[in-house]
C-alpha cells in the first residue's frame, strides 16, 4: 500500500487531516472507500480495516473529523452538523483525485462514522455503505453542540424511532445502493434496539453479519480480524460493480 497524506480545504481557513491509500502498481480509475471513523476515535485506526480492500484494488480515502486525531480542535464546540459537514468536505475532496472512480464509491463508517454515513448517502452518490454498530442520535440535537455523548442520546438509543422522526432512518430508508450492517453481539455502548431501526427502515434486500462476541470497538480477542473478515467477503462477492 502506499499512503498519501493531504489536507482537506473547508470554510473558514479550516482544513482535516487526511490520508489516500492506493495499492502497488494499478492502472486506471480505481472505485474508492470513504472511512468514517467513530466518536473520539481517528482515521489512524483504519489503514488496517481497508487494507483488504485495498488489496482488492480500491482506493481509500480516510481523514480526522474536526475535534479528533491530527485535525485536532475542541469537541465541546463541535455538534453533529459539524461533523456532517467534514463528512461532506471529505466527500468532495474524492474528485480532487485523479485515479479515483467517482461513479463507484463505498462508504464504511463505524458507530458515530455510520450514522454520518448515512446523513452523506442523502446528500452524495454513494454506490455501497457498509454501517459497522452504527450510533444514533436526535433530530433535535443536530445543531447543539457536545450532545454525541450524553443523557439525552443514551436515553434517545433505548427508544424505537423510524423515518418519520429520525434523518439517518429517513437516508435509510431512500438510500438504493448495496447496504452491509455489522453488529457486535457484546456492544456495551449501542443498544440492539438502534440497529434493529436501521434494519426495520431499510426498503431494500440488505446483508448483514454479527460479530459474535464484539465488544463496540472490535477490542476483544478476533473481534477485528473477524470484521476484516466480513467486510472483504462482503466485497468480493459484489466485485467492483
Amino acid at each position: 500500500m502506499k499512503i498519501t497524506r493531504v489536507k482537506i480545504p473547508m470554510a473558514n481557513n479550516n482544513q482535516l487531516a487526511a490520508m489516500i491509500i492506493r495499492p502497488e502498481g494499478f492502472s486506471g480509475k480505481r472505485p474508492v472507500v470513504l472511512a468514517i471513523h467513530g466518536w473520539t476515535s481517528e482515521m489512524a485506526r483504519y489503514p488496517e480495516r481497508i487494507a483488504p480492500l485495498i488489496e482488492m484494488g480500491w482506493i481509500g480515502v480516510l481523514f480526522d473529523m474536526r475535534g479528533h486525531g491530527e485535525t485536532g480542535g475542541k469537541l465541546k464546540t463541535l455538534s453533529v452538523k459539524d461533523h456532517h459537514e467534514d463528512c461532506l468536505a471529505a466527500y468532495d475532496y474524492i474528485k480532487n483525485i485523479e485515479y479515483a472512480d467517482t461513479e463507484n464509491i463505498a462508504v464504511f463508517g463505524s458507530s458515530y462514522g455510520g450514522y454520518q454515513a448515512c446523513l452523506l448517502a442523502a446528500k452524495r452518490p454513494v454506490k455501497h455503505l457498509i454501517l459497522k454498530a452504527p450510533a444514533q442520535y436526535g433530530d433535535v440535537l443536530f445543531e447543539i453542540p457536545d450532545k454525541q455523548r450524553s443523557t439525552e442520546t443514551t436515553e434517545y438509543r433505548l427508544h424505537h424511532h423510524t423515518p418519520q422522526d429520525n434523518q439517518a432512518l429517513r437516508a435509510i430508508n431512500n438510500f438504493k445502493g448495496n447496504i452491509l450492517f455489522i453488529e457486535c453481539e457484546k456492544d456495551e455502548q449501542v443498544p440492539k434496539q438502534v440497529i434493529n431501526d436501521y434494519r426495520s427502515a431499510t426498503t431494500k434486500n440488505y446483508d448483514y453479519e454479527l460479530l459474535a462476541g464484539a465488544d463496540h470497538s472490535c477490542h476483544n480477542p478476533g473481534s477485528n480480524q473477524a470484521m476484516l473478515d466480513v467486510m472483504a467477503g462482503w466485497f468480493r462477492k459484489l466485485g467492483s460493480k
